[in-house]
């Protein structure tokens, strides 16, 4: 029933908060998606996080994180360590989730896995709920196609660490998901990535669609050659279409946004954005030094940003192919 209502919520609260933006002041965000890092070990070539990011670099201290939560008077549903970076460059990060879970609150952590092997129990000890690790093909030649720098063995051996010990440990904590992105390269692969999921025994393997929306960034020269060299031909993973030459979002997949009525977004210096597609911080409209996430929150301006996403009335909003993405996840382990 819980989920019945959370699918018809999400189904047409978006027409009415953008008729109604205040409604939202008394509704605090269920997720705060918190940025640990800006900074990556990889290159992947449609990451703006590399390619194109004006922010400063950095790393989010636990001070801040600690004003961050102690800052605000509601418990979140969880707090996702993702955005504009690997969060496992963060040496305060399972600091962060321990106190995070001493408040409880679960936290999500989204890594590549380059840096996983140095850290296996620590991670264990921090109490996170859940780790998300980037799995999008089944070779170094395949992986590395898209994620430029990955080490294939290097993943494997920590995935394999990490499963190993979290069972002598007796604990069923973090749930382990590989994230594969469905890619012109690897769309052939994913039955051979369900199997090595298994062999592997982490928990499920989750398939995602690429996105080359306007809101990353990237010109028009640049989306025509990503879509050219990644987007699937599986329709079951395409949210593009092609118009007159240029790659548009399919109109099934044009949405109003679910994450302006539930995520807030921190990013490591303390700046909030509205936007979970806000890489550059084009749309900041506070900072947690300077005031709490629920006067943020509550704000003119935040409250006037979100009408506007709510109504597709920016430009970035237009094409944004995170709004209603394709999301297929395999359970791999009982």
């Amino acid at each position: 029933m819980k989920n019945i209502l959370t699918k018809i919520y999400f189904k047409y609260a978006g027409h009415i908060f953008s008729l109604l933006p205040w409604l939202l002041n008394f509704i605090p965000p269920r997720t705060l998606v918190v940025e640990a890092s800006n900074m990556c070990v990889l290159n992947c070539p449609a990451c703006t996080t590399v390619n194109l990011s004006k922010r400063a670099k950095g790393k989010m201290s636990f001070g801040v994180f600690k004003i961050l939560l102690d800052g605000i008077d509601w418990k979140p549903k969880q707090i996702n360590f993702s955005f504009a970076g690997e969060p496992l460059l963060n040496h305060e990060l399972f600091k962060m989730i321990r106190y995070a879970k001493d408040k409880g609150i679960d936290s999500v952590v989204e890594t590549n896995g380059m840096l996983l092997s140095g850290c296996i129990d620590e991670l264990l000890d921090s109490g996170i709920y859940k780790l998300n690790i980037a799995f999008d093909g089944i070779s170094q030649e395949n992986i590395s196609k898209y994620r430029r720098g990955m080490d294939f063995n290097v993943l494997l051996s920590a995935i394999r660490q990490l499963v190993a010990t979290r069972a002598r440990r007796n604990l069923r904590r973090p749930k382990v998901h590989l994230q594969f992105i469905v890619m012109k390269h690897n769309q052939d692969y994913i039955d051979r990535a369900i199997e090595m999921a298994k062999e592997l025994e982490v928990d499920a393997i989750d398939f995602k669609s690429m996105i080359i929306s306007v809101g990353l960034g990237f010109n028009r020269e640049a989306r025509q050659k990503h879509a050219l060299e990644y987007l699937p031909d599986l329709e079951e993973f395409l949210r593009y279409k092609q118009i007159e030459g240029e790659w548009q979002l399919k109109e099934n997949y044009r949405g109003f946004c679910t994450q302006v009525l539930s995520d807030a977004v921190i990013m490591w210096n303390g700046d909030v954005t509205v936007c979970s597609m806000d890489v550059q911080g084009d749309l900041v409209v506070g900072n947690i030094l300077k005031s709490p996430l629920r006067k943020i929150w509550v704000s003119n301006k935040y409250s006037d940003l979100r009408q506007r996403i709510l109504k597709r009335q920016l430009e970035s909003c237009g094409d944004c192919g995170y709004l209603l993405g394709i999301f297929k996840s395999v359970k791999v382990k009982n």
